[in-house]
Protein backbone atom coordinates (compact mmCIF):
# COMPACT_ATOMS: atom_id res chain seq x y z
CA UNK A 1 0.00 0.00 0.00
CA UNK A 2 1.23 3.34 -1.20
CA UNK A 3 2.56 5.47 2.18
CA UNK A 4 0.68 9.21 2.10
CA UNK A 5 1.77 12.46 1.85
CA UNK A 6 -0.32 14.87 4.12
CA UNK A 7 -0.51 18.11 2.42
CA UNK A 8 -1.80 21.64 4.16
CA UNK A 9 -2.77 24.91 1.97
CA UNK A 10 -3.36 28.33 3.48
CA UNK A 11 -6.79 29.11 3.27
CA UNK A 12 -7.78 32.73 4.14
CA UNK A 13 -6.83 33.34 8.13
CA UNK A 14 -6.78 29.18 8.26
CA UNK A 15 -5.92 26.18 6.67
CA UNK A 16 -7.34 23.01 4.79
CA UNK A 17 -5.43 19.77 4.75
CA UNK A 18 -5.71 16.50 2.80
CA UNK A 19 -3.24 13.36 1.80
CA UNK A 20 -1.83 12.49 -1.47
CA UNK A 21 -0.23 9.03 -2.35
CA UNK A 22 3.56 9.78 -2.03
CA UNK A 23 4.03 8.09 -5.69
CA UNK A 24 2.44 11.04 -7.13
CA UNK A 25 3.72 13.93 -4.98
CA UNK A 26 6.22 15.43 -7.28
CA UNK A 27 7.24 18.38 -4.74
CA UNK A 28 5.73 21.00 -2.81
CA UNK A 29 7.12 24.25 -3.91
CA UNK A 30 7.43 27.36 -1.91
CA UNK A 31 9.69 30.18 -1.71
CA UNK A 32 13.00 30.07 -0.35
CA UNK A 33 13.00 30.34 3.88
CA UNK A 34 14.61 34.22 4.17
CA UNK A 35 15.29 35.34 7.83
CA UNK A 36 13.69 38.05 8.85
CA UNK A 37 15.68 41.53 9.58
CA UNK A 38 16.41 41.13 13.62
CA UNK A 39 15.47 44.94 13.85
CA UNK A 40 13.26 46.30 11.54
CA UNK A 41 12.86 49.94 12.78
CA UNK A 42 16.79 49.75 12.55
CA UNK A 43 16.84 48.07 8.80
CA UNK A 44 14.58 50.82 7.47
CA UNK A 45 16.72 53.77 8.98
CA UNK A 46 19.73 52.15 7.77
CA UNK A 47 18.17 52.10 3.93
CA UNK A 48 16.71 56.05 4.39
CA UNK A 49 20.47 57.32 5.65
CA UNK A 50 22.45 54.86 3.24
CA UNK A 51 20.40 55.04 0.13
CA UNK A 52 21.13 54.02 -3.23
CA UNK A 53 21.59 56.98 -5.62
CA UNK A 54 20.06 59.43 -3.46
CA UNK A 55 20.92 61.81 -0.33
CA UNK A 56 19.54 60.56 2.83
CA UNK A 57 15.56 61.17 3.48
CA UNK A 58 15.87 64.05 5.73
CA UNK A 59 18.66 65.80 3.35
CA UNK A 60 15.90 65.41 0.74
CA UNK A 61 13.49 67.47 2.20
CA UNK A 62 12.99 70.94 3.77
CA UNK A 63 11.26 73.01 6.15
CA UNK A 64 7.82 74.25 4.61
CA UNK A 65 7.86 71.68 1.59
CA UNK A 66 4.71 69.80 1.53
CA UNK A 67 5.34 65.97 1.09
CA UNK A 68 2.88 62.98 -0.29
CA UNK A 69 3.92 59.60 0.82
CA UNK A 70 2.59 56.93 -1.75
CA UNK A 71 1.40 53.75 0.19
CA UNK A 72 -0.21 50.26 -1.04
CA UNK A 73 -3.60 49.55 -0.35
CA UNK A 74 -5.08 46.44 1.35
CA UNK A 75 -4.80 43.98 -0.35
CA UNK A 76 -0.62 43.84 -0.30
CA UNK A 77 1.35 42.66 1.97
CA UNK A 78 3.87 45.77 3.22
CA UNK A 79 3.17 45.93 6.28
CA UNK A 80 3.11 49.84 6.31
CA UNK A 81 2.30 50.22 9.71
CA UNK A 82 5.42 49.34 10.76
CA UNK A 83 7.87 50.95 8.34
CA UNK A 84 5.92 54.64 8.71
CA UNK A 85 7.22 54.96 12.12
CA UNK A 86 10.84 55.69 11.27
CA UNK A 87 10.09 57.33 7.62
CA UNK A 88 8.00 59.99 9.29
CA UNK A 89 10.99 60.59 12.20
CA UNK A 90 13.91 61.11 9.14
CA UNK A 91 10.90 63.61 7.19
CA UNK A 92 10.67 65.58 10.84
CA UNK A 93 14.37 65.43 11.12
CA UNK A 94 14.41 67.28 7.57
CA UNK A 95 12.37 69.91 9.00
CA UNK A 96 8.95 68.30 7.97
CA UNK A 97 6.11 69.15 9.55
CA UNK A 98 3.19 66.65 10.57
CA UNK A 99 0.75 68.79 8.62
CA UNK A 100 2.66 69.20 5.72
CA UNK A 101 2.32 65.17 4.89
CA UNK A 102 -0.22 63.85 3.17
CA UNK A 103 -0.52 59.75 2.82
CA UNK A 104 -2.19 58.42 -0.42
CA UNK A 105 -3.36 55.48 -0.81
CA UNK A 106 -2.70 53.93 -4.08
CA UNK A 107 -5.50 51.94 -5.54
CA UNK A 108 -4.81 52.08 -9.10
CA UNK A 109 -7.95 50.19 -10.46
CA UNK A 110 -9.43 48.74 -7.27
CA UNK A 111 -11.99 49.45 -4.96
CA UNK A 112 -11.31 51.81 -2.27
CA UNK A 113 -10.71 50.48 1.54
CA UNK A 114 -12.87 50.64 4.22
CA UNK A 115 -12.01 52.71 6.66
CA UNK A 116 -11.19 50.06 9.17
CA UNK A 117 -8.39 48.53 6.08
CA UNK A 118 -7.22 52.71 6.14
CA UNK A 119 -6.40 52.42 10.01
CA UNK A 120 -4.91 48.96 9.91
CA UNK A 121 -2.89 49.46 6.86
CA UNK A 122 -1.36 53.02 8.32
CA UNK A 123 -1.66 51.88 12.26
CA UNK A 124 -3.70 54.01 14.79
CA UNK A 125 -1.57 56.68 15.54
CA UNK A 126 -0.67 57.60 11.85
CA UNK A 127 -4.47 57.50 10.86
CA UNK A 128 -5.75 59.71 13.85
CA UNK A 129 -2.67 62.55 13.08
CA UNK A 130 -2.15 62.51 9.48
CA UNK A 131 -4.10 63.76 6.34
CA UNK A 132 -5.12 60.77 4.59
CA UNK A 133 -6.13 60.32 0.71
CA UNK A 134 -7.33 57.89 -1.41
CA UNK A 135 -6.99 57.28 -4.84
CA UNK A 136 -9.83 57.20 -7.10
CA UNK A 137 -8.56 56.53 -10.16
CA UNK A 138 -12.15 57.82 -11.90
CA UNK A 139 -11.75 61.13 -10.36
CA UNK A 140 -10.95 63.18 -13.76
CA UNK A 141 -11.05 66.79 -12.05
CA UNK A 142 -7.62 65.71 -9.91
CA UNK A 143 -5.63 64.20 -12.37
CA UNK A 144 -2.89 66.43 -14.13
CA UNK A 145 -1.88 65.44 -17.39
CA UNK A 146 2.17 64.59 -17.47
CA UNK A 147 3.46 63.30 -20.86
CA UNK A 148 2.97 60.14 -23.44
CA UNK A 149 5.20 57.37 -22.98
CA UNK A 150 6.86 55.73 -26.63
CA UNK A 151 4.11 53.10 -26.30
CA UNK A 152 1.39 55.61 -26.68
CA UNK A 153 0.76 55.76 -22.53
CA UNK A 154 -0.63 59.01 -21.77
CA UNK A 155 0.22 59.58 -18.06
CA UNK A 156 -2.35 61.50 -15.78
CA UNK A 157 -1.80 61.24 -12.21
CA UNK A 158 -3.34 62.13 -9.15
CA UNK A 159 -2.85 66.19 -8.57
CA UNK A 160 -2.03 65.96 -4.95
CA UNK A 161 1.25 63.91 -5.74
CA UNK A 162 1.78 66.39 -8.81
CA UNK A 163 1.34 69.35 -6.74
CA UNK A 164 3.63 68.45 -3.52
CA UNK A 165 7.33 69.37 -3.49
CA UNK A 166 8.47 65.91 -2.69
CA UNK A 167 6.86 62.88 -3.11
CA UNK A 168 8.51 59.59 -1.35
CA UNK A 169 6.74 55.97 -2.34
CA UNK A 170 6.55 53.09 0.11
CA UNK A 171 6.45 49.40 -1.36
CA UNK A 172 7.28 46.01 -1.73
CA UNK A 173 9.21 44.46 -4.40
CA UNK A 174 7.44 40.78 -4.83
CA UNK A 175 5.74 38.54 -8.05
CA UNK A 176 3.39 40.44 -10.37
CA UNK A 177 1.85 38.82 -12.93
CA UNK A 178 1.54 41.99 -14.79
CA UNK A 179 4.78 43.32 -14.70
CA UNK A 180 7.17 40.62 -13.41
CA UNK A 181 7.47 42.63 -9.90
CA UNK A 182 6.41 44.60 -7.91
CA UNK A 183 7.89 47.97 -7.18
CA UNK A 184 9.60 51.18 -7.88
CA UNK A 185 7.23 53.33 -10.36
CA UNK A 186 4.20 50.50 -9.66
CA UNK A 187 3.19 52.91 -7.27
CA UNK A 188 2.63 55.90 -10.14
CA UNK A 189 1.84 53.31 -12.43
CA UNK A 190 -0.78 51.93 -12.21
CA UNK A 191 -1.35 52.96 -8.29
CA UNK A 192 -1.95 56.90 -8.99
CA UNK A 193 -2.66 56.94 -12.38
CA UNK A 194 -6.00 57.70 -14.27
CA UNK A 195 -8.21 54.90 -15.19
CA UNK A 196 -7.26 55.93 -18.65
CA UNK A 197 -3.65 55.81 -18.17
CA UNK A 198 -4.10 52.30 -16.37
CA UNK A 199 -6.00 51.19 -20.25
CA UNK A 200 -3.42 52.09 -22.41
CA UNK A 201 -0.82 50.55 -19.77
CA UNK A 202 -2.74 47.03 -19.20
CA UNK A 203 -3.51 46.65 -22.72
CA UNK A 204 0.61 45.52 -23.16
CA UNK A 205 -0.11 42.90 -20.62
CA UNK A 206 -0.74 39.96 -23.34
CA UNK A 207 2.06 40.62 -24.84
CA UNK A 208 3.75 39.42 -21.51
CA UNK A 209 1.49 36.29 -21.08
CA UNK A 210 3.77 32.99 -20.19
CA UNK A 211 6.45 34.90 -19.67
CA UNK A 212 6.15 34.91 -15.73
CA UNK A 213 9.46 36.91 -13.11
CA UNK A 214 10.26 38.63 -16.09
CA UNK A 215 10.76 42.51 -16.36
CA UNK A 216 11.40 42.69 -19.40
CA UNK A 217 8.00 42.90 -20.39
CA UNK A 218 6.16 46.09 -22.60
CA UNK A 219 3.69 46.60 -19.53
CA UNK A 220 6.76 46.82 -17.62
CA UNK A 221 8.99 48.88 -19.04
CA UNK A 222 6.07 51.39 -19.94
CA UNK A 223 5.44 51.67 -15.74
CA UNK A 224 9.38 52.54 -15.61
CA UNK A 225 9.60 55.25 -18.58
CA UNK A 226 6.30 56.28 -16.84
CA UNK A 227 8.41 56.86 -13.93
CA UNK A 228 10.53 58.94 -15.41
CA UNK A 229 7.74 61.23 -16.40
CA UNK A 230 6.99 61.36 -13.08
CA UNK A 231 9.86 60.44 -10.69
CA UNK A 232 9.52 60.18 -6.84
CA UNK A 233 11.72 61.77 -4.82
CA UNK A 234 13.02 58.75 -2.92
CA UNK A 235 11.22 54.76 -3.27
CA UNK A 236 11.25 52.56 -0.02
CA UNK A 237 10.92 48.68 -1.09
CA UNK A 238 10.89 46.02 1.02
CA UNK A 239 11.34 42.44 0.28
CA UNK A 240 9.26 40.04 2.68
CA UNK A 241 9.86 36.37 4.00
CA UNK A 242 7.31 33.46 3.52
CA UNK A 243 5.57 34.79 6.61
CA UNK A 244 4.99 38.32 5.82
CA UNK A 245 7.98 40.08 7.78
CA UNK A 246 10.49 42.22 6.24
CA UNK A 247 13.38 40.53 4.95
CA UNK A 248 15.58 43.50 3.48
CA UNK A 249 14.82 47.07 2.51
CA UNK A 250 15.83 49.38 -0.24
CA UNK A 251 15.62 52.94 -0.57
CA UNK A 252 16.42 55.25 -3.17
CA UNK A 253 15.71 56.38 -7.11
CA UNK A 254 12.91 53.89 -8.22
CA UNK A 255 15.09 52.56 -11.02
CA UNK A 256 18.06 51.48 -8.81
CA UNK A 257 15.47 49.71 -5.85
CA UNK A 258 13.29 48.04 -8.28
CA UNK A 259 16.76 46.43 -9.62
CA UNK A 260 18.22 45.86 -6.31
CA UNK A 261 15.38 44.78 -4.89
CA UNK A 262 14.26 42.00 -8.00
CA UNK A 263 17.82 41.03 -8.02
CA UNK A 264 17.19 39.76 -4.04
CA UNK A 265 13.50 38.55 -4.81
CA UNK A 266 14.56 36.52 -7.45
CA UNK A 267 16.00 34.15 -5.27
CA UNK A 268 13.19 34.07 -2.86
CA UNK A 269 10.26 33.63 -5.04
CA UNK A 270 11.81 31.83 -8.17
CA UNK A 271 11.36 28.42 -7.41
CA UNK A 272 12.61 25.65 -10.05
CA UNK A 273 10.11 22.94 -10.71
CA UNK A 274 9.74 20.46 -13.72
CA UNK A 275 7.53 21.05 -16.60
CA UNK A 276 4.54 18.80 -17.69
CA UNK A 277 2.73 17.98 -14.19
CA UNK A 278 -0.54 16.35 -14.84
CA UNK A 279 -2.17 18.72 -11.60
CA UNK A 280 -1.01 21.78 -9.98
CA UNK A 281 -2.62 22.08 -6.43
CA UNK A 282 -1.94 26.14 -5.80
CA UNK A 283 -3.10 28.35 -3.41
CA UNK A 284 -4.29 31.99 -4.22
CA UNK A 285 -2.75 33.15 -0.70
CA UNK A 286 -1.50 35.64 0.47
CA UNK A 287 -3.72 37.56 -2.33
CA UNK A 288 -6.87 35.34 -1.79
CA UNK A 289 -9.03 38.20 -0.93
CA UNK A 290 -11.28 37.65 -4.25
CA UNK A 291 -11.05 35.77 -7.39
CA UNK A 292 -9.68 38.61 -9.63
CA UNK A 293 -7.17 38.83 -6.77
CA UNK A 294 -6.27 35.12 -6.24
CA UNK A 295 -5.73 33.89 -9.80
CA UNK A 296 -2.02 35.14 -10.18
CA UNK A 297 -1.80 31.64 -8.63
CA UNK A 298 -3.57 30.00 -11.81
CA UNK A 299 -0.95 32.39 -14.15
CA UNK A 300 2.12 31.12 -12.55
CA UNK A 301 0.71 27.36 -11.85
CA UNK A 302 -0.10 27.12 -15.96
CA UNK A 303 3.21 26.95 -16.53
CA UNK A 304 3.86 23.51 -15.41
CA UNK A 305 0.72 22.11 -15.92
CA UNK A 306 0.58 20.20 -19.30
CA UNK A 307 -1.68 20.96 -22.05
CA UNK A 308 -5.05 18.53 -20.87
CA UNK A 309 -4.08 18.62 -17.01
CA UNK A 310 -5.73 20.34 -14.73
CA UNK A 311 -4.81 22.94 -11.67
CA UNK A 312 -6.87 23.31 -8.96
CA UNK A 313 -7.01 26.41 -7.32
CA UNK A 314 -7.70 26.98 -3.47
CA UNK A 315 -8.64 30.09 -2.43
CA UNK A 316 -10.81 31.58 0.42
CA UNK A 317 -11.89 34.55 -1.58
CA UNK A 318 -13.91 36.50 1.59
CA UNK A 319 -15.13 39.49 -1.18
CA UNK A 320 -16.50 36.90 -3.76
CA UNK A 321 -15.64 37.17 -7.61
CA UNK A 322 -14.00 40.38 -7.31
CA UNK A 323 -17.20 42.52 -8.63
CA UNK A 324 -19.93 42.17 -10.86
CA UNK A 325 -17.61 43.49 -14.55
CA UNK A 326 -15.04 41.02 -13.69
CA UNK A 327 -18.12 38.25 -13.22
CA UNK A 328 -20.29 38.84 -16.36
CA UNK A 329 -17.11 39.46 -18.27
CA UNK A 330 -16.05 35.90 -17.30
CA UNK A 331 -19.47 34.39 -17.42
CA UNK A 332 -19.98 34.97 -21.31
CA UNK A 333 -18.62 31.12 -22.12
CA UNK A 334 -19.06 32.40 -25.67
CA UNK A 335 -16.14 34.71 -25.66
CA UNK A 336 -13.16 33.69 -27.43
CA UNK A 337 -9.50 34.90 -26.74
CA UNK A 338 -9.92 36.94 -29.85
CA UNK A 339 -12.76 38.23 -27.94
CA UNK A 340 -11.03 39.49 -25.23
CA UNK A 341 -8.46 41.00 -27.01
CA UNK A 342 -10.56 42.74 -29.10
CA UNK A 343 -12.40 44.07 -25.74
CA UNK A 344 -8.63 45.17 -25.08
CA UNK A 345 -8.17 47.48 -28.06
CA UNK A 346 -11.92 48.84 -27.54
CA UNK A 347 -11.32 49.69 -24.28
CA UNK A 348 -14.67 47.82 -23.20
CA UNK A 349 -14.69 48.23 -19.54
CA UNK A 350 -11.38 47.69 -17.95
CA UNK A 351 -8.70 46.60 -19.72
CA UNK A 352 -7.56 45.13 -16.48
CA UNK A 353 -10.33 42.66 -16.89
CA UNK A 354 -10.59 42.17 -20.60
CA UNK A 355 -6.75 41.09 -20.17
CA UNK A 356 -7.23 38.90 -17.12
CA UNK A 357 -10.34 37.19 -19.42
CA UNK A 358 -7.84 36.70 -21.94
CA UNK A 359 -5.47 34.75 -20.05
CA UNK A 360 -7.71 32.75 -18.48
CA UNK A 361 -9.52 31.71 -21.45
CA UNK A 362 -6.39 30.86 -23.44
CA UNK A 363 -5.31 28.70 -20.07
CA UNK A 364 -8.98 27.17 -19.76
CA UNK A 365 -8.65 26.04 -23.79
CA UNK A 366 -6.28 23.47 -22.82
CA UNK A 367 -6.18 22.98 -19.41
CA UNK A 368 -9.09 22.34 -16.80
CA UNK A 369 -9.87 24.61 -14.26
CA UNK A 370 -10.67 23.42 -10.67
CA UNK A 371 -11.58 25.48 -7.37
CA UNK A 372 -12.14 24.78 -3.70
CA UNK A 373 -13.66 28.18 -2.27
CA UNK A 374 -16.73 29.32 -0.29
CA UNK A 375 -19.64 27.16 -1.84
CA UNK A 376 -21.71 30.13 -2.05
CA UNK A 377 -19.82 31.36 -5.01
CA UNK A 378 -20.39 27.79 -6.97
CA UNK A 379 -23.28 28.70 -9.28
CA UNK A 380 -21.19 31.84 -10.19
CA UNK A 381 -18.08 30.00 -10.54
CA UNK A 382 -19.27 27.01 -13.23
CA UNK A 383 -20.35 29.68 -15.08
CA UNK A 384 -17.19 31.03 -15.56
CA UNK A 385 -15.94 27.98 -16.25
CA UNK A 386 -14.46 26.79 -13.12
CA UNK A 387 -15.33 23.26 -11.64
CA UNK A 388 -15.97 24.07 -7.97
CA UNK A 389 -14.80 20.91 -5.89
CA UNK A 390 -16.43 20.33 -2.16
CA UNK A 391 -13.03 19.65 -0.19
CA UNK A 392 -9.59 19.89 -0.37
CA UNK A 393 -9.51 15.77 -0.06
CA UNK A 394 -12.21 15.69 -2.62
CA UNK A 395 -10.83 17.62 -5.27
CA UNK A 396 -7.53 15.17 -5.37
CA UNK A 397 -9.53 11.89 -4.97
CA UNK A 398 -11.24 13.33 -8.45
CA UNK A 399 -8.39 14.91 -9.90
CA UNK A 400 -6.43 11.05 -9.58
CA UNK A 401 -9.19 9.21 -10.28
CA UNK A 402 -9.43 11.02 -14.05
CA UNK A 403 -5.67 11.09 -14.48
CA UNK A 404 -4.94 7.89 -13.41
CA UNK A 405 -2.51 6.20 -11.07
CA UNK A 406 0.80 7.41 -12.12
CA UNK A 407 -0.22 11.09 -12.47
CA UNK A 408 2.49 13.55 -11.45
CA UNK A 409 1.45 16.21 -9.16
CA UNK A 410 2.88 19.58 -7.82
CA UNK A 411 2.19 21.34 -5.03
CA UNK A 412 2.27 25.16 -4.24
CA UNK A 413 0.97 26.33 -0.47
CA UNK A 414 2.23 30.47 -1.58
CA UNK A 415 0.59 29.98 -5.34
CA UNK A 416 0.19 33.52 -5.82
CA UNK A 417 3.53 34.30 -4.74
CA UNK A 418 5.94 31.49 -5.82
CA UNK A 419 7.25 31.86 -9.55
CA UNK A 420 8.06 28.93 -11.11
CA UNK A 421 10.91 28.20 -13.30
CA UNK A 422 10.65 25.66 -15.12
CA UNK A 423 13.14 23.10 -15.74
Amino acid sequence: MNSQHNILIPYGKDQVSAHLPEPNLEDVYVPLKVNACTDLEAEIERALMQPLDTPPLSDIVHPGERVALLVDDHTRATPTAEILPPVLRQLRLGGIRDEDVTILVTHGTHRLSSEAEVRRKVGDQVYQTFRILQHRCTDEENQIYLGLTSRGTPLWVNRAVVEADRCIGIGHVGPSPYAGYSGGSKLILPGVAALDTINANHSLVALGFRRPGRVDVPCRLDIQEAGHLFEMDMTLDVVLCQDHRVSRAFAGTPDRVFREGVAFARRVYEVTCPGGLDIAITAGYPYDIDLYQAVRAVEYADAVVREGGCILLVAACPEGIGGDDFYHLMANRDKSPDDYLRDVVRRNGKVTFSVLGYCLARIQREKRLAILTDERLNDDLVAMGWNPVASLQEGIDGLLERYGPQARVGVFPMGSSTIPSVT
